[in-house]
């Protein structure tokens, strides 16, 4: 029954993966405060999403089931798109980073560069579960739980912060 259960939420974290790559892939034609709306929708999903399934009895095992599907070239094309809608306000200062604790200057982080690494991660995860057979699902869940806890979630929250003030401000609305 676990198996069932993993299984039905894999599907439903492989929708929203598959329509947030949609939605980063479309943004080059995307108004970027219809963009921030849009990522806005699917931060939060995921992050509950994964929190759901990390709420069971055994750890999640780390174990290399995820295949590489977005290359290299795929990765900065979606970021540079994301930071062509951002301009000057794609990169803000962010507390929490480590290098932080240890510099005297503010560090910078980018959110074209954090949404463009969930975008990776999650489209990475679609792919491979389109791949495999289902009895491996739960494996590749497991690979996704391991990299949720351990910088997913980070950089999940952090952007989806970034991403709700730049929104709110309405500071990218071309009006």
């Amino acid at each position: 029954m676990e198996n069932q259960n993993i299984n039905t939420a894999a599907i439903t974290l492989v929708g929203l993966s598959v329509e947030y790559c949609r939605v980063v892939d479309a943004a080059p034609e995307t108004e970027p405060q219809a963009f921030l709306r849009e990522v806005l929708r699917y931060l939060p999903r995921f992050y509950v999403t994964l929190t759901d399934l990390s709420d069971r009895d055994e750890e999640p095992v780390e174990n290399d089931t995820i295949y590489q599907i977005l290359d290299e070239d795929g990765y900065n094309a979606a970021r540079e798109s994301m930071a062509t809608l951002f301009g000057e306000f794609d990169v803000y200062l962010d507390t929490p980073v480590e290098d932080m604790r240890y510099s005297d200057t503010p560090v910078g982080v980018s959110l074209s560069e954090q949404l463009a690494d969930i975008y990776q991660a999650v489209g990475d995860f679609a792919g491979t579960v389109r791949q495999i057979p289902a009895e491996m699902i739960p494996e590749v869940v497991d690979d996704m739980l391991c990299r949720f806890n351990q910088y997913l979630s980070d950089t999940l929250c952090s952007a989806l912060r970034a991403a709700n003030s730049l929104y709110q401000s309405k500071t990218l609305t071309h009006e």
